[in-house]
């Protein structure tokens, strides 16, 4: 069994030691060479080529006609069904400008305007707002025709598949724009209290418990921005169907009752426009879409 001295273990380590640090290092420094890419050349067929060939254009230079059925949602108290229309034309394959426009042919009460016909109470406080709970159908804001114009910008598009059967083009339409609505609510009006304590509503002129007035109408037109996205598929050259989403919120008195004051009181004997609040009204249509010229153009 061979035995070394102290020193000779101390210098062997502090060899081994120094001759690690070294190797180590060349390592790192055989490491921090900066990484470099050959540029590819395309050749062949392929060589100065578009991204897309054959691109089919649906909407560059043709018009669109689409008529549509339409539901408003997301109501307080009266829903819209609405038959219309939609022409565009577009100066591009992803952008260009219509106009639409629908009339309601139906409007649809919703539960809370069912509870409040079935189960509201009438008292001197809410007198204004609510005469006779029968009638509370009649009272609500309802929409009764609607158009506007819109610019159109389309920058997605592709192919879909269903059940690896069927396929066809899509994209999605984005758009945004003004809409006008015809609209018709509870007509102005203010309650009174008559020298023996009834309460009466004027206009209409002595309008005892306020009945007459609960089925005063107004009409007026209510003018909003309009913004949304539509869904497009394509199935023939001149044919495709649209699912389309709008807004146009505005203010408007759905309820025709007494919501507020010109100094936030409430309630302050009164209907008139002060008690119009804001609505993010919202629709959904489904169109079918017919197109001209009917024969579609490819790029190169």
């Amino acid at each position: 069994m061979i035995k070394l001295a102290p020193q000779t273990l101390l210098r062997i380590s502090i060899t081994v030691a120094v001759a690690s640090c070294l190797l180590l290092g060349d390592g790192l420094r055989s490491g921090t060479h900066s990484a470099s890419a050959q540029e590819v050349h395309v050749t062949g067929p392929l060589a100065d080529k578009p991204a897309v060939m054959k691109l089919r254009l649906w909407r560059k230079n043709r018009l669109q006609l689409e008529p549509f059925f339409a539901f408003t949602f997301g109501d307080d108290y009266s829903r819209a069904l609405i038959f219309g229309a939609e022409i565009r034309f577009s100066f591009l394959d992803w952008l260009g400008i219509g106009g639409w426009g629908g009339g309601s042919f139906v409007n649809l009460n919703t539960d809370l305007t069912r509870q409040v016909r079935d189960k509201g109470v009438t008292t001197n406080r809410n007198r204004l707002s609510l005469p006779s709970r029968e009638n509370f159908p009649d009272q609500v804001g309802r929409m009764n025709w609607m158009a506007g114009v819109d610019a159109h910008f389309t920058p997605f598009r592709g192919k879909l598949a269903m059940f690896q059967k069927v396929f066809f083009d899509a994209d999605l339409d984005f758009f945004v724009g003004a809409a006008f609505l015809g609209i018709s609510e509870r007509s102005d009006t203010s309650i009174q209290v008559a020298p023996d304590g009834t309460q009466f509503c004027d206009p209409p002129a002595m309008d005892t418990m306020c009945l007459g007035s609960q089925l005063a109408r107004s009409k007026r037109v209510a003018i909003a921005p309009s913004f949304g996205v539509a869904f497009t598929a394509y199935f023939k050259e001149f044919m495709g169907l649209a699912i389309r989403w709008r807004a146009f919120p505005f203010k408007w008195n759905t309820g025709g009752t007494d919501e507020a004051g010109p100094d936030g009181n409430f309630p302050d004997g009164r209907i008139d426009s002060t008690d119009r609040q804001g609505q993010f009204n919202q629709m959904m249509s489904i169109g079918f879409i017919f197109v001209l010229p009917p024969k579609i153009k490819t790029t190169d």
